[in-house]
């Protein structure tokens, strides 16, 4: 049984080691700096976690080639960026000063945009665990999820909040080009809860398939 709890503890230690070692996931993208000029490279960033003790994270990280050094690059020095294919935009809205990121849900030229503020979650589920000396370890699984709050306006510095109130008369606005979606919402056979539904039938013009990968989900896993 020591032998078993040592083995655990090793291997515990080990994953963790790995986990933090290979998290920042490189992507390929772009930015468009202050002045509009676009940079081409690999992109890492990932959505924040919620919690009080949370700094300010306004920056990406950038480089131009795989090989290259990553660097910092602050919200203050450009105005959106692209990971795969995903396109965020940065708020000077002063309520997202700390995480200024708005992942483009709906763009379609219009003078109202869906726009999504992510925030990352995760979810611990079983495990054992076993104490050797001063030295425990335990072994579980965790997921990570992406919680969004909805935000609308005519750019991302004017914001109003998306909600259940608002929903039907907004969305039906947003989403003026798909009759068919417009349709569903006034129906109420996709309401606030369904946005992730209601985002893919705007897209494909089809429901989701059964298990079917979300294409608005967050890009940085």
């Amino acid at each position: 049984m020591r032998k078993i709890l040592l083995l655990l503890c090793i291997l515990s230690i080990t994953i963790n080691a790995k986990a933090q070692f290979f998290s920042r996931n490189w992507t390929d993208g772009i930015y468009y700096d202050s002045v509009g000029i676009k940079h081409a490279g690999f992109i890492a960033w990932e959505a924040p976690k919620s919690s009080i003790f949370t700094g300010k994270l306004d920056y990406i990280r950038f480089k131009p080639k795989k090989n290259a050094d990553g660097a910092k690059i602050y919200s203050k020095d450009f105005k959106s960026f692209v990971m795969g294919e995903d396109s965020f935009v940065v708020s000077r809205n002063t309520l997202l000063e700390k995480n200024p990121f708005l992942k483009v849900l709906v763009n379609n030229g219009d003078t109202t945009r869906l726009y999504a503020y992510l925030i990352a979650k995760e979810i611990k589920v079983g495990g054992i665990a076993g104490s050797i000396g001063m030295v425990t370890a335990g072994l579980g699984l965790s997921a990570k999820y992406f919680s969004s709050t909805y935000y609308y306006g005519s750019n991302p510095n004017n914001l109003i909040k998306l909600d259940k109130k608002n929903f039907i008369e907004i969305m039906s606005k947003i989403m003026a080009d798909k009759p068919e979606a417009v349709a569903r919402i006034k129906n109420k056979k996709l309401r606030y809860g369904d946005m992730d539904d209601l985002l893919y039938f705007y897209r494909y013009d089809m429901m989701p398939p059964a298990q079917a990968p979300d294409p608005f989900s967050g890009s940085n896993n």
